[in-house]
């Protein structure tokens, strides 16, 4: 039943009826699809940067290397529809995950079923081919071993492993490794305080527990990088402020959006539904929620953690008082049946075809530009919008751009604080020269388009409704 019903709140929160031709635009799959090939026909770890000419040479880890095999063999096998259904899956797997933590901690199918749907709205905020997908898989795998301990069902043995895929995919490992060790610390502490209330662990688990948490720390370092992939994390919370300051996702919620009105709902439910019955929180769960609420708030790319969290705190309010919801087994088996039906037939009439996939990336990238820009290959340094550098490395990799939104390396060595200066129309003039920029690849609309085709020193080289290329005259 759960797996049923989470597919269905995926393909209804799936912007395949309206937005299908974006679904697979995220700009970061370019470039993930590049280091995956580069690998896999290399047979070497990547440890240099060798595609733009900004920071050819430099030293680069591929922080996120198993994550990118699988939507690069999809997209070897099927295209764009490929990367769309490993996203999708990945959807499902989670949504259903979701769906089986927020059962496990309510007991009532329908208390999961309507508490999933508000993990399915956080989690629309990420709705893209992206490999934070297996991060956030990953941390619900991690709470469905760590809440399985309120059942007296201990698998914290397979918590270690966990931890070695994990960091060899997703820098968000870090997220789960404070949250296993939040949470078993807090299993030392005893007592109530109001609502709240905290039991110690026994003296055995105590123990097993501090092992699982060495074992698990230990066996981070079981990656092709070593101490820099682990110390990954630390350099994006402290080296690289400019991406959370100029990238958007790395924003905080903004209150005006619909988006931020469903998550202030959310919250505003359980805060209610908490005056009302007075549930008692467990310290785990109170540091959760601290955790969802802290981490969602401040970094929009957060909500979808925030989601996870909640989704089964909410679920356990829902079902207290309100036992009436379950259904005898027979009649959960027709729902079932029910919903596979529906299922099956929005997954017919839905998943979009490999054409409406590739107009959707056409209408996000510079698709009728890639001949004229295959043709400037040796012929002058190309400055590039950033979101569209991964792409170009992907379809035109002879051309050796300006940046992508791998962000890191360019922080670290100066350039996206060069770029962000450039496009923002400060000392244009004197960054362009900098870098000997003899082509500009940007949207028709971007400011510096419109400064560059009203100087003396630049022309139009190439123009669609979409991309403009300007050349530099002298």
């Amino acid at each position: 039943m759960g797996l049923a019903l989470a597919c269905l709140l995926v393909f209804f929160s799936n912007p395949v009826g309206g937005r299908v031709v974006s679904a697979v635009a995220d700009p970061d799959i370019w470039w993930h699809l590049r280091d995956a090939a580069q690998l896999l026909h290399t047979g070497h770890f990547i440890r240099t940067e060798s595609w733009t000419f900004t920071v050819a040479g430099q030293p680069w880890i591929n922080f996120e290397w198993m994550a990118e095999l699988p939507y690069y063999f999809a997209w070897q096998r099927m295209g764009d529809l490929g990367l769309y259904l490993v996203m999708m899956l990945l959807m499902g797997a989670i949504i259903g995950g979701v769906y089986l933590l927020c059962r496990l901690r309510s007991g009532s199918w329908t208390a999961a079923f309507f508490a999933s749907i508000a993990a399915v709205l956080f989690a629309t905020v990420s709705l893209a081919p992206r490999t934070l997908l297996f991060g956030w898989l990953f941390l619900v795998v991690e709470l469905g071993i760590l809440w399985s301990l309120e059942k007296s069902r201990d698998y914290t043995v397979f918590l270690p492993p966990l931890f070695l895929l994990w960091i060899n995919t997703h820098g968000s490992w870090f997220i789960g490794f404070v949250l296993m060790v939040l949470f078993f610390s807090a299993g030392w502490f005893e007592g109530q305080w109001g609502n709240a209330y905290a039991v110690r662990w026994a003296p055995p688990q105590q123990r097993k527990f501090a092992l699982v948490v060495v074992a698990s720390f230990v066996l981070l370092f079981l990656n092709p990088y070593g101490w820099r992939l682990v110390a990954y994390p630390l350099d994006v919370a402290f080296r690289q402020t400019e991406t959370l300051h100029s990238v958007a996702e790395w924003g905080s919620l903004d209150f005006h959006t619909v988006r931020a009105k469903v998550v202030l709902g959310v919250y505003g439910l359980l805060a209610l539904l908490q005056l009302v019955r007075r549930i008692k929180w467990s310290l785990q769960d109170l540091i959760f929620l601290a955790v969802a609420l802290y981490g969602g708030f401040t970094y929009m790319r957060f909500l979808f953690m925030a989601g996870i969290l909640v989704a089964p705190l909410l679920a356990i309010h829902l079902s207290r008082g309100r036992r009436s919801f379950a259904l005898p087994a027979q009649g959960e088996r027709w729902v079932n049946g029910l919903a596979m039906t529906v299922l099956l037939a929005f997954i017919v009439l839905r998943i979009p075809t490999e054409q409406q996939l590739r107009a959707g990336v056409a209408a996000n990238y510079p698709q009728r530009a890639l001949p004229y820009v295959r043709g400037l290959a040796g012929q002058g340094n190309l400055f590039n919008d950033f979101k569209w550098g991964g792409y170009l490395e992907w379809n035109v990799p002879q051309v050796k751009e300006f940046a992508d939104t791998r962000v890191d390396i360019f922080v670290h060595e100066g350039i996206l604080r060069d770029y962000l200066r450039a496009t923002k129309v400060d000392d244009t003039d004197a960054i362009l020269e900098k870098y000997r920029i003899r082509y500009v690849l940007l949207s028709k609309d971007a400011p510096l388009a419109y400064l560059l085709e009203r100087e003396p020193d630049w022309k139009p080289a190439y123009q669609d409704d979409q991309a403009v290329i300007l050349e530099r005259t002298h």
